[in-house]
C-alpha cells in the first residue's frame, strides 16, 4: 500500500528534494475553476512542484501546462451515472485522441446545475478509456450524491478492476472521509494518489503525490507500482466553503 501522510505538505519530511512532486487534480476557468491556466502554471512553478490540470471534459489547459512545466496530461470525465474519473495519459497525443473521439461534443444537457455528464454510462466510459495507455483514478469517492463513487462502486464492484488508483487525499473533502477512503484503498489493494482539487491558484499544493521519477512515464509507472507517497491535509472549513460556493456559482445553468 502507498504511504499516506496526513500532514501539511510544507511541513512533511517525507517529501525529499530529489522527488517529483505533483498536484494531480485541479481546475481552471476553462471548466469550473476561477483562474486561468497561466496563473495556475505560474503558481506551481513558484512552489517548485508539478501539476496535472484536470478540467472537466476539456484539455486545452492541460496541453498548455505540458508545454510549459512538469505536467501530467490529464482530464476529469463524468459518466452518465454522474461518476467522476481522473485519467492521466503518458503522452499528450493520446489525451488529444481520446478527447476528440470520446469526449468532444458527447455531453449530456444539464438543467439548473452542470454535472458535466457524458453520454456514456460508467462501464462504457471505462471501456473507452482502457483502450489507451493511461492511469485511471477514482477521485473524491465520498462526494455528495449523485457523484458518490464509494456507494456506486460498492453496488458495482466488478468495475473496480479497471481502476488503477484511488484519490485518498483530496483537500476539498473532510479529513475523516479522506481517512475512510485511505482504508478502502488499502482493503482493495489499490494504489493511491493525493491532490488539492483546487479551483483557485492559491490552494495548489495542499495535497500532492510524490515519487522518485525523472519524467511523466516513470511518475505514472510509480503510481501503478505503488512506489509513490501521498501527502496533504483537508482545507479548513472556511476555505472549503469559499471554494465550493465558487464552484456552485460557476456550475449553475442560467
Amino acid at each position: 500500500m502507498v504511504k499516506v501522510i496526513f500532514k501539511e505538505t510544507e511541513d512533511s519530511d517525507d517529501i525529499k528534494k530529489d522527488m517529483a512532486v505533483v498536484d494531480m487534480h485541479c481546475h481552471t476557468n476553462i471548466s469550473d475553476g476561477r483562474d486561468t491556466a497561466d496563473l495556475m502554471i505560474r503558481q506551481v512553478q513558484k512552489l517548485g512542484i508539478g501539476i496535472s490540470i484536470t478540467d472537466h471534459n476539456r484539455i486545452a489547459a492541460s496541453l498548455e501546462a505540458c508545454k510549459r512545466t512538469f505536467s501530467i496530461p490529464g482530464i476529469e470525465i463524468t459518466s452518465s451515472d454522474a461518476i467522476d474519473f481522473l485519467v492521466y495519459f503518458y503522452k499528450t497525443k493520446d489525451l488529444e485522441h481520446f478527447y476528440n473521439k470520446y469526449i468532444k461534443d458527447k455531453h449530456l444537457s444539464s438543467r439548473i446545475f452542470n454535472l458535466w455528464k457524458l453520454k456514456w454510462n460508467t462501464e462504457e466510459l471505462l471501456d473507452h478509456v482502457r483502450k489507451y495507455n493511461c492511469v485511471i483514478t477514482l477521485p473524491h469517492p465520498i462526494a455528495m450524491r449523485p457523484k458518490n463513487s464509494y456507494i456506486f462502486m460498492h453496488k458495482n464492484p466488478k468495475l473496480m478492476k479497471h481502476i488503477h488508483a484511488i484519490e485518498v487525499i483530496n483537500s476539498l473533502m473532510h479529513e475523516e472521509h479522506n481517512q475512510m477512503v485511505t482504508e478502502w484503498a488499502k482493503k482493495l489493494n489499490k494504489s493511491a494518489t493525493g491532490a488539492s482539487d483546487s479551483h483557485v491558484y492559491n490552494y495548489l499544493g495542499k495535497a500532492v503525490t510524490a515519487s522518485y521519477a525523472s519524467d511523466v512515464s516513470e511518475f505514472l509507472d510509480n503510481i501503478i507500482k505503488e512506489k509513490n507517497i501521498v501527502v496533504g491535509r483537508s482545507l479548513d472549513r472556511f476555505s472549503k466553503l469559499h471554494i465550493k460556493l465558487g464552484i456552485l456559482k460557476r456550475n449553475l445553468q442560467w
